[in-house]
């Protein structure tokens, strides 16, 4: 199966989507709309496949202060949960448009394009499985 997600569409005010299809292109499925507060909105970046399988991925806006999350879901679409929604100001990252990286440990690395101690980004990391 192939993964994916949609900076905007959805059931829920153009938040966006996590899909999956088949290499061929059939079998679509939707998997999860992203809704904003308390959830992601507008993922910019593909998602991971974790060494166990889970798929991550992170939302540009959205989370608790509507500045970003990091996010996982099981390839079937359940489990579905926000890790991490990001704060901003000058000790968080905000707005994380790239995808996330994973390490030999297990650990998901990633970069903000605001927040920090300038208000350019941060790079930030997650560990997992815990």
């Amino acid at each position: 199966m192939l993964y994916g997600t949609t900076a905007v569409g959805g059931v829920f005010s153009n938040g966006g989507t996590v899909f999956r299809m088949a290499l061929d292109g059939s079998a679509y499925q939707h998997l999860h709309s992203f809704f904003g507060v308390g959830d992601g909105f507008n993922p910019a970046a593909g998602l991971i496949e974790a060494f166990d399988g889970t798929l991550f991925g992170t939302t540009v806006y959205g989370g608790e202060g509507f500045r970003g999350t990091i996010f996982q879901l099981a390839p079937d679409g359940t489990g579905y949960a926000v890790l991490y929604s990001f704060t901003g100001g000058s000790t968080d990252g905000a707005n994380p448009y790239p995808g996330l990286i994973q390490d030999q440990d297990g650990v998901l690395y990633g970069t903000t394009f605001a927040g920090g101690a300038i208000n350019f980004g941060v790079v930030f990391q997650l560990t997992i499985g815990q």
